[in-house]
C-alpha cells in the first residue's frame, strides 16, 4: 500500500510538472510567432537537459502585405552582369537594343563605334571622326546627296543590318557610272550616304579617289574633316542621327 501510494504521489507530481511545462511551451511558441525570433530555448527537464524550439523565418502576413504595397512597378532590366560583361547592370533592355556596332577596316587599322539604329552610315562615321572618303574627296564631294559616289564602301553584315537592303535607283545609277565599274565591283558596295544602320556591320574602303578599285587592297584610314560643320551631313541626316555622337 505504501509503495503504491508512493508511486501515485510521484505520478501526480510529474503530471503537475508536465502541465506547467506545457504551459511554458505554449507561451514560448506564441512569443516566437509574434516577435519573429529565430530560436527559443527552455530548460524543462529535471536533469537540466536543453529543449530547443527552432523556427525558420516567421513572417507575418502584415509584413508581406506591406512589401507588396511598396513594390515598384514591373520593369524589364538587363540580366545581372559579370565582370567581363560590358553591359551596365540594370540598364533597360530597350536602351541596349537601340544601338549597333560599326567596324571600319582600313589598310592600317580597324576602328569600331556604337551608333543608334536607324542612323545614316556616313553621318555616323563623320561624327565619330572616321571618313568614308579617301584623300582629297573628303573636301570634294556632294555632302550626302548621292551624286558623287566618293563615299562608296563595302558593307558586310547579316540580312537586314542595313536598310534599304537593295541598292536604290540612285545607287545603281551612280555605281554604274565611271570610274565605278558595275561588272567588277563587289555586290556589297553601297553609298554610305544612302543607307541606315540597323545591326552590327563591318565596313571596308577600297583605294582610289572614289574608292572604286576592285583589287583586294584596302585604303588607308583618313580622319574626318568637317570644313562646313553640320552642313557636311545635314542634307541626308535623319532623326536617328542625333544619337550617334
Amino acid at each position: 500500500f505504501v509503495i503504491i501510494g508512493s508511486r501515485s504521489t510521484i505520478s501526480a507530481t510529474s503530471r503537475r510538472r508536465m502541465s506547467r511545462r506545457n504551459c511554458l511551451m505554449t507561451s514560448a511558441c506564441w512569443w516566437i510567432h509574434m516577435s519573429g525570433a529565430s530560436s527559443f530555448c527552455l530548460r524543462s527537464s529535471p536533469q537540466g537537459s536543453m529543449r530547443t524550439i527552432s523556427t525558420r523565418t516567421f513572417e507575418t502576413r502584415a509584413s508581406t502585405s506591406d512589401e507588396q504595397q511598396h513594390a515598384e512597378p514591373n520593369t524589364v532590366y538587363s540580366r545581372d552582369t559579370r565582370d567581363d560583361d560590358p553591359t551596365p547592370n540594370g540598364s533597360p533592355l530597350g536602351e541596349i537594343d537601340a544601338f549597333a556596332s560599326v567596324t571600319f577596316e582600313t589598310r592600317d587599322k580597324q576602328q569600331s563605334i556604337e551608333v543608334r539604329k536607324g542612323a545614316t552610315l556616313r553621318t555616323s562615321m563623320l561624327k565619330n571622326g572616321m571618313s568614308p572618303h579617301n584623300g582629297r574627296s573628303r573636301l570634294i564631294n556632294c555632302r550626302g546627296l548621292g551624286t558623287c559616289g566618293t563615299c562608296a564602301v563595302e558593307i558586310y553584315g547579316r540580312e537586314g543590318s542595313i536598310l534599304p537592303m537593295e541598292r536604290t535607283a540612285q545607287e545603281r545609277i551612280r555605281l554604274n557610272f565611271p570610274p565605278h565599274n558595275l561588272a567588277k565591283q563587289s555586290d556589297n558596295l553601297r553609298l554610305a550616304c544612302q543607307v541606315q544602320v540597323h545591326d552590327n556591320v563591318v565596313i571596308r574602303k577600297r583605294t582610289g579617289f572614289w574608292g572604286q578599285d576592285t583589287s583586294d587592297e584596302l585604303a588607308e584610314a583618313y580622319p574626318a574633316e568637317l570644313w562646313f560643320g553640320e552642313l557636311e551631313y545635314i542634307l541626308h541626316s535623319n532623326t536617328a542621327d542625333s544619337g550617334t555622337e
